[in-house]
Protein backbone atom coordinates (compact mmCIF):
# COMPACT_ATOMS: atom_id res chain seq x y z
CA UNK A 1 0.00 0.00 0.00
CA UNK A 2 1.24 3.40 -0.91
CA UNK A 3 1.64 6.08 1.75
CA UNK A 4 -0.67 8.39 -0.19
CA UNK A 5 -3.42 5.76 -0.30
CA UNK A 6 -3.02 5.14 3.43
CA UNK A 7 -3.26 8.86 4.17
CA UNK A 8 -6.38 9.17 2.01
CA UNK A 9 -8.03 6.28 3.85
CA UNK A 10 -7.21 7.88 7.20
CA UNK A 11 -8.65 11.20 6.05
CA UNK A 12 -11.82 9.52 4.78
CA UNK A 13 -12.20 7.60 8.03
CA UNK A 14 -11.61 10.75 10.07
CA UNK A 15 -14.23 12.70 8.11
CA UNK A 16 -16.73 9.92 8.72
CA UNK A 17 -16.04 9.97 12.46
CA UNK A 18 -16.32 13.75 12.55
CA UNK A 19 -19.68 13.71 10.80
CA UNK A 20 -20.95 11.03 13.19
CA UNK A 21 -19.76 13.08 16.16
CA UNK A 22 -21.38 16.20 14.75
CA UNK A 23 -24.70 14.39 14.29
CA UNK A 24 -24.50 13.01 17.83
CA UNK A 25 -23.76 16.44 19.29
CA UNK A 26 -26.63 17.94 17.31
CA UNK A 27 -29.06 15.39 18.75
CA UNK A 28 -27.78 16.10 22.25
CA UNK A 29 -28.22 19.83 21.76
CA UNK A 30 -31.71 19.45 20.32
CA UNK A 31 -32.77 17.14 23.17
CA UNK A 32 -31.47 19.49 25.87
CA UNK A 33 -32.63 22.80 24.40
CA UNK A 34 -35.99 22.97 26.27
CA UNK A 35 -34.34 22.46 29.64
CA UNK A 36 -31.72 25.08 28.87
CA UNK A 37 -34.37 27.69 28.09
CA UNK A 38 -36.00 26.97 31.47
CA UNK A 39 -32.69 27.37 33.27
CA UNK A 40 -32.04 30.78 31.71
CA UNK A 41 -35.00 32.28 33.58
CA UNK A 42 -34.84 31.24 37.23
CA UNK A 43 -38.02 31.60 39.22
CA UNK A 44 -37.09 34.07 41.96
CA UNK A 45 -40.22 35.21 43.79
CA UNK A 46 -38.46 36.74 46.81
CA UNK A 47 -38.88 40.42 45.73
CA UNK A 48 -42.58 39.83 45.09
CA UNK A 49 -43.03 38.23 48.49
CA UNK A 50 -41.25 41.06 50.30
CA UNK A 51 -43.20 43.68 48.35
CA UNK A 52 -46.48 41.99 49.17
CA UNK A 53 -45.64 41.83 52.86
CA UNK A 54 -44.69 45.52 52.91
CA UNK A 55 -47.95 46.53 51.22
CA UNK A 56 -49.92 44.31 53.61
CA UNK A 57 -48.16 45.84 56.62
CA UNK A 58 -48.80 49.39 55.43
CA UNK A 59 -52.45 48.60 54.78
CA UNK A 60 -52.84 47.08 58.27
CA UNK A 61 -51.30 50.23 59.81
CA UNK A 62 -53.53 52.49 57.71
CA UNK A 63 -56.66 50.57 58.72
CA UNK A 64 -55.57 50.65 62.36
CA UNK A 65 -55.26 54.44 62.34
CA UNK A 66 -58.76 54.81 60.83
Amino acid sequence: MDLLEYAQKLVAKGDNNQSQNAQYLQTLISNNSPTKSDNKQPHNNTPLLIGGLVIFGISVLAIGYL
